[in-house]
Parts: C-alpha cells; structure tokens; sequence
C-alpha cells in the first residue's frame, strides 16, 4: 500500500490557521481542539486511502469534510497529495476556485 505525503499549498496553510483562530476566538478552546484533531485523522485517511473521497474532473481535485462547516480540497501528484484550500461551506460556492 502506497502511502501519500501530505503537502500544505499556501493557500491551505493560510485557510487553515484562519478556522483554527476563528474557532479559538469565537468557541471554545475544545471545539478548536476537536477541529485541529479531526484534521489530523483526516490528513492520515488522505495519506493512505485517498481514493475513497469524492473526486471532480472539471476541477481536477478531491473533497473531504473535515466538518459539517468545513470542506478540504486536495489533488493527488505523484506520490504526494497537496492540500489546496480549507474552504467554509457557508461561503458562497462561486468564489471558489481550485
């Protein structure tokens, strides 16, 4: 079984920290902590079973919810799947781009 190193584009670097301090500054310190975790199981479900998300031709890119607010957007190259954006699902669809 291949496994996938995870590589973080800046732009979910940046989404990322930015749902990790609107959780910090507008929940609770546990609901910031159950996010950072559920990412993480996440990152090693991507890692080694990557195929089992959702996959869009038009985009060229995989979808994970990490949450019921919170989608996750990768591409798999070679053998390393990058991470691309952290997208809030309340935001409106046709400012997304991949």
């Amino acid at each position: 079984m291949a496994v996938y190193k995870i590589i973080w584009s800046p732009t979910a670097s940046k989404t990322y920290i930015e749902i990790v301090r609107y959780l910090k500054s507008h929940w609770t310190y546990r609901e910031a902590k159950n996010f950072v975790d559920r990412t993480n199981e996440v990152l090693d479900h991507i890692s080694k079973t990557p195929l089992i998300y959702s996959y869009s031709k038009e985009s060229d890119a995989y979808k994970c919810v990490v949450a019921k607010q919170v989608t996750l957007f990768f591409r798999l190259k070679g053998d390393y799947a990058e991470l691309l954006i952290f997208w809030d699902n309340r935001m409106d669809p046709e400012k997304l781009v991949l």
